[in-house]
This record gives structure tokens, sequence and C-alpha cells, in this order.
């Protein structure tokens, strides 16, 4: 593994006054796609429908054809590992002055790339993929909203390439899809990212658009790669031992209906990507090969990928990399990334549990949280004391029905330095929850999903034929069960009850249920594991930043509600 070392400010210089060579490259057209402030350009985009199909050529900038091996600059990028956007700044790669404008694909600059171009036949599939070494001067530089703006604007001379990008993009998605994908997808009300994580922020339309042809450039050549057996960084994601297969997964998202309950067991179930020489798959797309190759301006395996590419199949030689050469980069790379990760959420942990320290000091600062702030306030306060202080204004946000499931999740299953305030919060939650019965559903499957266990149901059914329904949760329940004329309604009655025996401290184990109420049984008892499917359960649109809580405070709430029926089956007793 290369040493970091201080970048020779001449290596810089020399650069920027070498005359570019266009020798054996082939002039390509193109123009580029990315957000409004961007300005590493790594890839741009042509496309040329034909008959039977189209060919793609994705154009990405030839960064290796700069960069010398064994430099200072490469040196630095194999430290660093990828560029790092900062919330007023950024810490490049490559030095500003080359990944803003030397490397960068700019309007009107001629740029040295690298083109590979796929064939598709008219279903999308890929037929062919071949490397090429070209020079590109882009066309036009698009934001993600003026590309939008340009697909509704017949008049613009990039109108039909935009329509034509638009169409095959879906056609990529549709196949996607059709074989199981979650990434890069909708599911569940939320929009998951190319490896199952939650995005806070909606995507602009031509924004998917991109993303499908970089989606469809890294697989054509990971496919390309391993066919022919190549070691390089393949990108690699795997689901835990626990997991359903990917079809059965999308169906399992789709019925939780709260994005905080998808969240979870995305966690539980999709395990960090990783960068490997070996190729083991792609869970999330659903892919057996894939790789990062579009980026090579701000991600270093992709700068790697790109010289064992070139070498292989432009140059025709031996690949400028051992497999123990290329295992230790992986490693480092992989390590690199998850030390950032965990920095980077101790620092906003710090950031958050500080200023939750502040507001709780101050009564009129909990009065004029927003909804959001609230509820991460409410979940923040678990972390440094408890949840007293909150409660006058938990009540009075009851009260006006302002209120969330997950909010009503950690006020219900928190602690308190003093029971009493425990005890005025149950009334109002009793009273909010009894005239909207569906949102208890919604918080015993928060508590289900967060303690990783099964909500379980015993169902009986009366003698004038309505649904009885006790809900168990952790190997208790009520004494009664929730009765009503349809399965839902029964369990969200019975849902209700479970959380007003939380509250009471009155749950009993399953057998010591009180059958008399339903003065004449005749089904036998059936114990089931389900997950509630009623399509009556509303998405939770504005759900808390759960980018910036880490996993931990997920584990923390576990241990609580762990200790929580601790206390009460001590009580009991």
């Amino acid at each position: 593994m290369a040493k970091a070392l201080p970048i020779i400010r001449q290596e810089i210089e020399e650069l920027l006054d070498n005359n570019i060579s266009l020798s054996n490259r082939e002039a390509v057209l193109g123009f580029t796609i990315d957000g409004e402030t961007s300005k590493d350009l790594d890839d741009a985009l042509w496309i040329e429908p034909n008959q039977s199909g189209a060919v793609v050529s994705v154009h990405i900038s030839d960064v290796s054809a700069i960069i010398q091996p064994g430099s200072s600059l490469e040196a630095n990028a194999l430290s660093q590992v990828e560029t790092r956007y900062l919330a007023t700044k950024n810490k490049p790669m490559f030095p500003h002055e080359l990944s803003e404008d030397k490397l960068s694909l700019l309007e009107d600059k001629l740029r040295l790339t690298v083109t590979i171009r796929i064939t598709l036949d008219e279903s999308a599939n890929i037929k062919n993929t071949s490397l090429h070494l070209t020079h590109l001067t882009s066309l036009n530089r698009f934001s993600y909203s003026t590309a939008d703006a340009t697909l509704h604007d017949p008049s613009s001379p990039f109108f039909q390439m935009l329509r034509y990008c638009e169409l095959w993009s879906q056609k990529l998605a549709w196949k996607r899809k059709d074989v199981g994908a979650i990434g890069l997808s909708r599911v569940g009300g939320v929009n998951l990212d190319e490896e199952g994580r939650i995005l806070t922020s909606p995507l602009y339309h031509s924004q998917q658009i991109i993303q499908e042809f970089m989606i469809l450039a890294n697989t054509a050549v990971a496919s390309l790669a391993e066919k022919h057996r190549l070691p390089m960084l393949y990108r690699n994601h795997t689901a835990s031992a626990i997991a359903p297969k990917s079809k059965e997964l999308i169906e399992t998202l789709t019925t939780l209906g709260l994005p905080e309950l998808v969240r979870q067991k995305l966690q539980s179930w999709l395990n960090p990507a990783t960068y490997s020489p070996a190729v083991i798959g792609h869970f999330a797309l659903a892919l057996p090969a894939y790789t990062h190759f579009t980026s090579p301006i701000r991600r270093v395996a992709d700068y790697v990928n790109h010289r064992i590419l070139k070498a292989v199949f432009i140059e025709g030689k031996e690949s400028p990399y051992t497999l123990e050469e290329l295992q230790a980069i992986a490693n480092h790379i992989n390590s690199k990334r998850t030390q950032v990760k965990e920095l980077r959420d101790e620092h906003f942990r710090e950031k958050r549990l500080n200023q939750t320290v502040n507001i709780l000091r101050d009564k009129d600062k909990i009065e004029n949280l927003s909804d959001k702030e609230f509820s991460q306030i409410v979940k923040d306060s678990l972390r440094v004391s408890k949840l007293d202080k909150i409660v006058p204004e938990a009540i009075s946000r009851i009260e006006q029905g302002n209120i969330k499931p997950v909010d009503l999740y950690y006020l219900i299953f928190g602690d308190y330095n003093n029971l009493d305030n425990k005890e005025l919060l149950k009334n109002s939650i009793l009273d909010y929850l009894e005239e909207k019965q569906v949102e208890a559903t919604q918080i015993i499957q928060i508590a289900g999903t967060t303690n990783q266990t099964t909500v379980e149901y015993i169902e009986k059914t009366t003698a004038s034929g309505k649904f009885a329904f006790w809900s168990v949760l952790e190997g208790e329940t009520t004494a009664t069960p929730g009765i009503a004329s349809n399965k839902q309604a029964a369990k969200h009655q019975a849902n209700y009850l479970l959380i007003e025996g939380v509250l009471d401290q009155s749950l009993v184990p399953p057998e010591f249920i009180d059958e008399s109420s339903l003065h004449d049984v005749n089904s036998e008892t059936n114990i089931a594991q389900t997950v509630v499917t009623d399509e009556s359960i509303p998405d939770i649109e504005d759900e808390i930043d759960f980018l910036e809580v880490p996993e931990e405070a997920h584990e923390s709430q576990a241990r609580l509600f762990t200790r929580s029926l601790t206390k009460t089956e001590n009580e009991t007793a």
C-alpha cells in the first residue's frame, strides 16, 4: 500500500503545463448532467438508438492518463481513498486545480476520456461491451434542474437526446426491478440508493436517468472483467443470514408502512458493501458482478480499475497490480471508509447530544421545537438523561394531535426518573390512541422491529362470529382480547390494549389470557407470527433524519425496552 506523502507542487504545475496528446484517440460526442454546484465532472453521456436497440456511450475522465503511477498525487489519493464532501467545502482526492479543471469534463473544454460503449437490444439486455481511448469536448453542462426543464422543452436542441435517455433509462430500471433489485428504487414509501440505504432528499428525474446509465456502465465493465476472470476492485454487497430473498424482502418492506420500520429492517438485513478482487455479487442491485468505474476523479477504487481495464482491454498488457496488491488496496479502502463513517457518526452524535442537553435546560426551547426537532429530542433525551423534562410538551402535542407513532413509541417504552411523569402521560396517550388505534399497531410494529422480534397474535372467534385477538410482544400479552367484526380492527384494538398493559404494567404470559369475555369459543387457539398488512396504515412522510442517527441509538432503545420489561416482571412478581 502506497503511503501518503505531501503532494509535490511541481507535479501539479507540470501537469497543468502539459499539452494534451490526442494520439490514437477517437473524437466523441457527449454532455454532462450533475448537481448545480458540482465541479468535479467525471462522466458524460451519449446515446444512439437504432432499429435493434441502442448504443450507449459513457465517457469517463481519463484520470490515469494524467496522474502518473508512483507520484505523490497517486500516493495521496490511495491514502485518502475518496473526495470528502463537507457542509461548506470539499476535500478533493486530487487537488482542486486538477479535479475541478484539468480532469473535469467541463463544457467546451477538450478532455481525455475513456469511453465504454454498450450495445443494448430492444429489451435493454447488454449484447456487447467495448472500451476505447477517446477525447471529448462536452457539448453542454446540464444541472439536474436544467436537464429536467429541457425534457419538457421541445425547442431545445437537446430535447430529443434527453428523451432518448429517459426512454432507455426507464427500460433499464424496469429490467432491474423485474429481477428483484431494491437498489435505486422506491420501496415501502421510501427511496433507496444503490446499496439499499434510505435517501432523505428527493431525486431529480434527470438524476435518476443518469444513475441508471452509471449502473449500466459499472455492470457492463464488471461483467466484461469477470468473463475474462480478471481481478479488479469489485463492489460486493451481501445480505445477512436472516434476510429473506429479494422479492420476499420487497413484499415485506412494502407492507410495513412506516419509513422508520423500513430503515430498521434494512439495517438488520443488509451488510455494508465492500471492495474485493474476488467477485461475490451485489444483493441490492441483484447483480452477479458489479464494480465502480465511472468516478475516477473522486474515488480511488475507480481510478485503480481504470488502470487495470486500460492495460488489459485497450493496451493488451498485463494488469499493473498483483492479486496481493489489489487485496491490500481493497482492505485499505474498506478500513478507511469504515473509519471515516465512525468518526462522522461520533461527531454528529456528540454535536446532537450537546444540543439536546442545552435544549432540555430551557422550557421555551422545548416548546418551540419543530416536529422533526421534537422527534429527535425525544429520542436523544434517553441518551443524556430520561424523558421527564419533555413530558409537558409531549402532553401538549398529544392533545393537539401533533405527535408521530415513533415519538409515542419512545414515550411509552422509555425510562423516567419520576414515574409520576409517566403516569401523567398515560391518560393522554391512551385517549389519543383510543381514537387512532391504527397508530397503536404502528407503535407495536416499531417496538417489534427495534427489538428484532416478531409481533405474534393469538386468534380466536366468538360465538357470534367476531374476531378476537391478543397481541403478544416479547412473550407478554393482555388478559383481555381486542374484539371486532373484521380482523384488522380486532388487531388494532389488541395492540391498543397491549400499550395500555405496558403503561399499567399489567401484561401477562399468554397462558394466562382471560377467555371469559368470549362467552363461547368455537375455534382452537392459533398463535401465528405476522406482519400487519392493513392498507389503511399511512406512510409517515415527514420522518426523522435518521441518516445522522447511528445504529447504536437503536441498540440503546433495545436495552431500555429490555430493562422496562424486566422491571415490570419484578414488580408483578
